[in-house]
């Protein structure tokens, strides 16, 4: 296992090495309630197989992640009362990803939850758009073509550890900080 992957809170998670209140747990996706929601019932689903953004995962693993939060956002609807969710995923370091490990939140969402998720909004001219549209439509690859490139999104990258000199022990305490950047 490679070392980056050996210091992963959610892979730690997924292997079962952190306890966590899992909602789904099979052979490639975890879902486990957040222990500092941004609502009740905030969920994050992640893969067991490490990698740092979704994009890089097995396009299986991918699609099995979406149906489980799309079926847990559903059950949460049903269950918890909520009157939305949203389903977000940061990818990389300038989406304010905090944990290199391909994650979605899903945050049952409540009439005056106060939670926000905002961003300012822009008028674009037509010329624009059009700019951007063509831009973007210039760089779509195939996802064959997109895994033989180098990855264009940096994932976030992992704190270092610091070395204690102090005698080791058989158990590790591990300190979890906020593992879900908050937006508002």
């Amino acid at each position: 296992m490679p070392e980056e992957a050996q210091q992963c809170i959610f892979c730690l998670i997924g292997e079962g090495k952190i306890q966590s209140a899992n909602i789904w747990n099979d052979a490639d996706v975890v879902a486990f309630l957040e222990i500092k929601p941004a609502s009740n019932g905030h969920i994050v689903v992640i893969s067991k197989v490490h990698a740092p953004l979704i994009s890089m995962l097995p396009k299986e693993v991918s699609a099995k992640m979406f149906s489980i939060a799309l079926s847990i956002g559903s059950g949460i609807v049903k269950k918890l009362g909520a009157t939305g969710v949203t389903y977000l995923i940061n990818e990389g370091k300038g989406a304010g990803q905090k944990i290199a490990h391909a994650a979605i939140n899903i945050i049952p969402r409540y009439d005056n939850d106060g939670v926000t998720i905002s961003w300012p909004e822009k008028k674009l001219s037509q010329d624009e758009l059009t700019k951007y549209i063509s831009g973007i439509f210039e760089k779509l690859q195939s996802p064959e073509d997109a895994k033989k490139e180098s990855h264009p999104v940096q994932a976030a990258q992992p704190p270092k550890e610091e070395k204690n000199e102090s005698p080791k022990k058989e158990e590790k305490t591990v300190v979890i900080k906020e593992r879900v950047p908050r937006y508002w």
